[in-house]
């Protein structure tokens, strides 16, 4: 997510940066998703490497198989200087698959629908894409408005007698209201 979100920020800053330097931030994160698609490589390694792993996690490893696939479209788009849509879309989706691989529950019995397994397990339910903001621009402008919070704001204080007159005004608001 954090990459997803740092090639958002690098796409919003293109305007403002020479080209050079945008071809260089875009080679960072394709190298980023090298390093990433080499680290779900490894797991699948791990995950083969145990007693009957590809036996009992043959879905786990069919999904991280997509993920790295997804990862290395995502590194040969960022590699062609796009950090636009499609590099945002492939690294959603590359989430997407993570966080559904997150979700799988070995042992849960079978059935279809959108949750093959009985799901369960994972510990979000929330899609990627609701994930989507706006990007952190480290060279926008940001202005202060002068606009001030109102709610608990006390004001100024009131003399005693004023206080004194209105707390018996709503005691005895708060009384008629009671009978």
């Amino acid at each position: 997510m954090n990459l997803r979100e740092e090639t958002r920020v690098a796409e919003q800053a293109k305007p403002a940066i020479k080209a050079e330097e945008h071809t260089q931030q875009a080679e960072q994160l394709a190298g980023t998703q090298h390093k990433l698609g080499e680290r779900i490589d490894n797991v699948v390694d791990r995950i083969r490497a145990l007693d009957n792993g590809e036996e009992e996690f043959g879905k786990e490893i069919a999904l991280l198989r997509q993920v790295a696939e997804v990862m290395l479209d995502a590194k040969s788009i960022l590699a062609r200087s796009d950090t636009g849509s499609p590099a945002i879309a492939a690294e959603t989706e590359a989430i997407e698959l993570l966080l559904q691989s997150k979700r799988i529950n070995p042992k849960g019995g079978g059935g279809g629908g959108a949750n093959p397994g009985g799901g369960g397990g994972g510990t979000t339910n929330d899609s990627a894409l609701s994930l989507i903001g706006n990007g952190v621009n480290e060279k926008e402008n940001r202005e202060d408005h002068g606009v001030s919070q109102a709610t608990g704001d006390a004001g100024p204080k009131l003399p005693e007698e004023f206080r004194s007159g209105l707390d018996e005004y709503f005691n005895r608001l708060e009384k008629s209201g009671k009978k």
